[in-house]
């Protein structure tokens, strides 16, 4: 049956959209037709899945500069699945200019939330360091945690020390509480950047140190240049009209 012959009004698009997107043959182009008709009416999670098939070019051309524009309008007005996938464009560069750090926070705000690929993706930039801090704590803490959420990705190479287990389960209990997870991360971000600056403030003043006396050096030897122009005028202009009969001693002493 085309999707013409059917009456939408009777359906419900987002729903019909997501049988087919999800069905054991998906059918791509059915659901893109779904999912229109749900943007078209004002339903936001439509518009997020419609984008995505755009960024992901399922059921119809990919335009990743077209989809990013659409999941920021999707994501400004609350769809999960749109903070997860432009995340991704932002992080990747995809659609326009790469923005780790924003992609970084909106992997975050989307695992606060209890989504597991985000939750998996907001780990692998924290073990990185990339739009962040390294932290590779909170991200095996966060491996861990995406994994109980029901994400299939796996991070390869992912080692847990021994003397790691008790600092990773209790990390990971921490963030599992949604609406702690943002200060837990930026407080630790925040202690990161402070001991990496506390690390590097000695050489940082070494390089104050040498920079501060190449310009005394660099000005000293412009005084002293000035000085020679100087004499050299003086003893010119003397050497003009000749010395005085008496040049020595001026003291009276």
């Amino acid at each position: 049956m085309r999707p013409d012959d059917l009456e939408p009004q009777r359906l419900d698009p987002l729903s019909e959209g997501l049988l087919h997107f999800n069905a054991r043959e998906p059918d791509h182009e059915q659901a893109v037709y779904w999912f229109m008709q749900a943007a078209d009416a004002g339903d936001n999670e439509g518009r997020a899945l419609l984008a995505f098939c755009r960024l992901e070019g399922l059921g119809l051309p990919r335009d990743v500069t077209q989809a990013r524009a659409e999941l920021e309008v999707a994501a400004a007005q609350g769809s999960l699945l749109a903070q997860f996938h432009l995340g991704r464009a932002l992080v990747s560069g995809w659609g326009g200019e790469p923005d780790a750090v924003r992609g970084v926070a909106l992997y975050q705000a989307a695992a606060a939330r209890g989504h597991a690929d985000a939750t998996f993706n907001l780990a692998s930039c924290l073990d990185a360091g990339w739009g962040c801090q390294p932290d590779r704590l909170a991200a095996k803490a966060l491996f861990l945690r995406a994994r109980l959420l029901g994400s299939p990705l796996k991070a390869p190479g992912l080692r847990v020390q021994q003397r790691e287990l008790g600092p990773v389960r209790d990390l990971a209990r921490q963030l599992a509480d949604g609406s702690a997870l943002a200060r837990i991360l930026d407080t630790r971000q925040q202690d990161i950047a402070r001991r990496l600056e506390l690390r590097h403030e000695p050489a940082r003043k070494a390089m104050l140190m040498r920079q501060q006396r190449q310009r005394l050096l660099s000005r000293m030897g412009g005084l002293a240049a000035l000085a020679s122009a100087v004499f050299a005028a003086v003893f010119q202009h003397r050497g003009s009209r000749g010395f005085a009969p008496d040049s020595g001693p001026t003291s009276i002493a």
